[in-house]
């Protein structure tokens, strides 16, 4: 749940990720801003 790089709370990808643990995380460690990691191309098109 905690980024590697900034070590913050990485962004929820669905509602299910809404708990309340992931609150808690967010007011001690924040919310992460890094980019998002970049997906591969897919050639296969």
């Amino acid at each position: 749940m905690l980024c590697l790089n900034c070590n913050r709370v990485r962004p929820a990808l669905t509602r299910a990720d809404y708990t309340a643990e992931r609150a808690r995380l967010i007011t001690l460690h924040g919310l992460c801003v890094c980019a998002p990691p970049k997906r591969p191309d897919d050639s296969r098109r």
